[in-house]
């Protein structure tokens, strides 16, 4: 076979390719050629060719498959973390907000920047942004399905509440009466009502049958309420409810009280001051002080005499914010004659106007309830009564640690006492166990302040603050939401306020709950136990 050069070759092939008609047969007799070699010549360049292109298009190739594989194993890590905010999970977004008092714009904000960003791949932003109206129908659906749910889970939550706290908030001009049990914080009711009048208030309180104490601030109609209810009970062969009136409004307004005589006191003392300034400077200028020297001595003389009072009364304050307490500042259990007895001994140095709320209050006999209450549970504890009192005393010492503190012979006596009680405790095993459990479990549960429904009521007014209207619907999907939420911290930490009632649920996830039918739930909670 003949070996051309590749430079003949490659002519060869132009000539076949590219040359004009007849340039083939000229060529292969110019070279002494035959028409075949010339046409071999171009398909041997043309093979040549293809081979190094296709060399050069593999590798091309390779590089666009890895590139197509970092960007999987990209995607695929991106994947792991990425939620699929489908129409459920979106409906529970919009219901969720609500819920927490978050506004459907607010939410719909909070939503942009997970929703409306460039998918991967993209240059402009997608239209997945639900509107406001979308969000505010989705909640809607879900109230829809609380108010269906909240009466079957009333019917096992309330003839579980013993101890509660009332109390009335009002959105716009409607008020809505609010009842929290207090160990749960279980919010057992949240009625939008036109009237907050004694005959509303005991139609909400017969809900819950084996109530057995309302701690309630001074307001009227629910004061009513409770009193209608306790002229039904006997009829019914029923314990009255124990009517205890809170501490913290009649505590405030004491501390109001002694913050007005304290102002009184800081302007006689400041017109004393420039009294004072202005004899001087009259002493210096004429060299004698007729006039203003009487003037003088009588704004001194006023400013001790609001100081003295007010000293008085800060004085009798503290005797009065003692006598209310569980505990005397000896660790002692208090009782009512001895609260009414330091009372009634306080109550003169409370005088003027400004103490006129805070002593109505404090001749309330509700005000006492707790310690009457206190005193019928420990003593029908089914322990030895000496053991019960030991018991009493080491948890009130403990208490009161001023108390033990010290090193005179009134501490040393204190630390005294609760040692022989600690060591009758012990002495008595298992029984002066279960006695202390027992007291600390009574003791834990004396309330004397209607305060814990105001965490209920700051969650409704987050919602007041940012609408003008409060519906029962958004207000049902609030309280399901509450009561199966798990609190963060605290001593109720990692529980529910229906779990903390008794309340066994079918699943923990509160949107999986309120997308169960009616009669599913009713069916789960019939299982476990009877409805009321």
């Amino acid at each position: 076979m003949l070996n051309l050069p590749a430079a003949v070759r490659i002519a060869n092939a132009a000539a076949v390719l590219a040359g004009p008609h007849g340039d083939v047969t000229r060529r292969a007799r110019q070279h002494g050629l035959s028409r075949q070699a010339l046409y071999r010549d171009s398909r041997c360049v043309l093979q040549t060719l293809q081979e190094h292109d296709r060399a050069a298009h593999l590798q091309q190739l390779r590089d666009q498959v890895e590139t197509l594989r970092g960007q999987i194993r990209q995607l695929q890590t991106q994947l792991q973390d990425a939620v699929v905010v489908d129409a459920d999970r979106l409906a529970a977004f919009a219901s969720t907000a609500q819920a927490e008092g978050v506004s459907l714009p607010v939410a719909r904000r909070l939503l942009a920047p997970l929703l409306a960003q460039p998918l991967p791949g993209q240059t402009r932003r997608c239209k997945r942004l639900p509107s406001v109206a979308q969000l505010g129908r989705l909640s809607r659906a879900a109230a829809v399905r609380a108010a269906a749910l909240l009466p079957i889970l009333d019917a096992h939550s309330r003839n579980r509440v013993e101890q509660a706290a009332g109390d009335e908030i009002f959105f716009g001009r409607k008020p809505c009466l609010m009842v929290v049990e207090q160990h749960s914080l279980c919010w057992v009711t949240g009625c939008l009502a036109d009237q907050r009048d004694g005959a509303t208030w005991a139609k909400e309180l017969e809900q819950l049958p084996q109530l057995k104490q309302l701690t309630r601030d001074g307001g009227t109609g629910l004061r009513k309420g409770l009193a209608l209810v306790n002229q039904q009970r006997p009829q019914q062969d029923r314990a009255v409810v124990a009517d205890q009136e809170d501490h913290f409004h009649a505590l405030r307004e004491g501390s109001r009280a002694l913050r007005r005589m304290q102002g009184r006191v800081s302007r006689l003392v400041e017109q004393a001051e420039q009294a004072q300034r202005r004899e001087q400077r009259k002493m210096r200028q004429s060299g004698s002080r007729q006039g203003v020297a009487a003037a003088t001595a009588r704004a001194w003389r006023q400013a001790e005499e609001a100081m003295d009072q007010w000293s008085v009364a800060e004085h009798a304050w503290t005797e009065v914010s003692q006598a209310v307490r569980l505990f005397t500042p000896n660790g002692e259990l208090n009782s009512r004659q001895r609260a009414e007895a330091r009372i009634q001994a306080a109550l003169p140095a409370l005088a003027g106007p400004e103490w006129s709320k805070a002593r109505s209050a404090l001749t309330r006999p509700e005000l006492l309830t707790f310690l009457d209450e206190a005193q019928s549970k420990l003593a029908a504890l089914p322990v030895a009564a000496e053991v019960r009192e030991a018991a009493v005393t080491v948890i009130g010492l403990k208490r009161s640690p001023e108390a033990l503190a010290g090193n005179d012979s009134k501490a040393a006596t204190v630390r005294g006492i609760l040692l022989a009680a600690s060591l009758v405790l012990s002495l008595s095993e298992e029984a002066g166990a279960k006695a202390l459990s027992l007291v600390r479990g009574v003791l834990g549960s004396v309330w004397r302040a209607s305060s814990l429904v105001e965490c209920i009521n700051s969650v409704a007014r987050m919602q007041q603050a940012r609408h003008r209207k409060m519906t029962q619907g958004l207000l049902d999907l609030k309280r399901l939401y509450w009561n199966c939420r798990e609190f963060r911290t605290g001593r109720r930490r990692k529980q529910t306020p229906y779990g903390l009632l008794g309340v066994q649920l079918p699943t923990e996830d509160w949107w999986e709950l309120l997308k169960l039918p009616p009669e599913q739930l009713r069916l789960h909670l019939s299982a476990l136990g009877g409805a009321a």
